[in-house]
């Protein structure tokens, strides 16, 4: 990568680290909110009054030089006026609809919008290709807007029919409840009673940063080796009746490629599955559907094969504890042999393994190979001679 793309990427780590120095348990709000920055893609925060969703947003926010920001508390009367701007009366005279969108949503780079879902169906509506197609149509004719990311929050789920479209362009989804544990809770309180926001320290980055990674992640790769463990996992999904809109399916390539990038990868790999946790779900019951699912592609073929190995060679050792008939260790002891080379096999495939998998097995390896030697010295001790491997 680039100096200027890792300076870049080392600052958002940096905001990243910050911001959850101040607010506590929000730690995947804030990683899937830096992601969203990157990918121009919209977060919505579900959770009940109090819960900081707007002060994270504001915090994070606030860390972007030379942006515009558009903040806006929604309600059942709103009007698209608040969002986009109000009629030009001159305009109108000349009987064009042009609106004058000065210091509004459609001239902003980021963009809150409090309490979404209690918006009317008009102005919502006025949203839908703001938001995925990031273009609002002034007099008719469509205008494109600059807005990156767009952040929402909401009390309650949506219920209507006519909140799906909206809601499906919502990418990233995070149900938050207030803080739980009581360390975090002691971490909360000492930080309001200290009012320890660290603005004097606080890491930003810049508009045109942001654009430069932006522009880098296209070139993060995605083999089709991935695709098709991504076509299985939606498959899975939908086995379980988890439904994924098409549109939906493709943000999420937007995300595999966001995580690998702020690992400094240059390629998508199976491990970035794990970023789509928060964009998967539609229901709060899919949740710990999709987190098993998932769970179950991270691990890596020579992991299973691992996990094969150890609990074979635990069975053996259990079943083998105080056995003295020669005959009996014999069997146990070309059980024990077996496995040893088939972990010797798999080591061999080492340049196809990660290290974090290679550093479990030589250690593995050892041990079998232990225990097979003090097998061949029992049988040696009773006056029969094998090979040793």
């Amino acid at each position: 990568m680039e100096q200027k793309v890792e300076a870049a990427i080392d600052k958002l780590h940096n905001i990243s680290r910050e911001l959850k120095n101040i607010f506590v348990e929000r730690d995947e709000v804030i990683d899937n909110s830096i992601k969203a920055l990157i990918t121009g893609q919209t977060v919505l925060l579900i959770g009940p009054p109090g819960t900081a969703k707007s002060a994270l947003t504001n915090a994070l926010c606030s860390r972007i030089e030379n942006a515009k920001y558009f903040s806006w508390l929604l309600n059942r009367t709103s009007d698209p006026a608040e969002i986009l701007g109000p009629f030009s009366i001159k305009e109108m005279e000349n009987d064009r609809f042009l609106r004058v969108t000065k210091s509004k949503l459609p001239e902003a780079e980021i963009a809150f919008l409090d309490e979404i879902f209690k918006c009317n169906e008009p102005t919502l509506n006025i949203l839908l290709p703001i938001i995925n197609e990031k273009m609002f149509y002034n007099d008719g004719n469509p205008v494109g807007v600059p807005l990156i990311s767009l952040f929402a929050a909401s009390n309650e789920f949506p219920e209507e029919d006519s909140l799906m479209a909206l809601y499906d362009r919502m990418i990233f989804r995070m149900n938050i409840g207030y803080v739980s544990d009581i360390h975090n809770k002691m971490r909360m309180f000492k930080g309001f009673l200290n009012n320890s926001s660290n603005e004097g320290q606080a890491t930003t980055i810049t508009l045109e940063e942001l654009k430069l990674l932006r522009s880098a992640l296209d070139e993060v790769a995605i083999d089709d080796s991935v695709l098709k463990e991504y076509i299985s996992l939606i498959n899975a999904l939908l086995q379980e009746g988890i439904i994924i809109s098409d549109r939906r399916q493709n943000e999420c390539l937007k995300v595999l490629r966001a995580n690998a990038f702020l690992c400094k990868r240059n390629k998508v790999s199976s491990c970035d599955f794990e970023a789509l946790r928060d964009v998967l779900w539609n229901n709060l019951e899919d949740i710990e559907k999709i987190d098993e699912i998932i769970r179950e592609r991270l691990v890596s073929p020579y992991e299973k094969e691992y996990n094969a190995i150890s609990k074979h060679y635990n069975e053996i050792v259990d079943a083998s504890k105080n056995l003295k008939d020669i005959r009996t260790i014999i069997e146990i002891r070309g059980s024990v042999e077996y496995l040893y080379e088939k972990t010797n096999r798999v080591l061999k495939e080492y340049d196809l393994m990660e290290d974090k998998t290679k550093n479990k097995f030589m250690p593995l390896k050892k041990e079998i190979k232990d225990y097979l030697d003090k097998l061949t010295a029992q049988i040696e001790d009773e006056g029969l001679m094998y090979d040793v491997v």
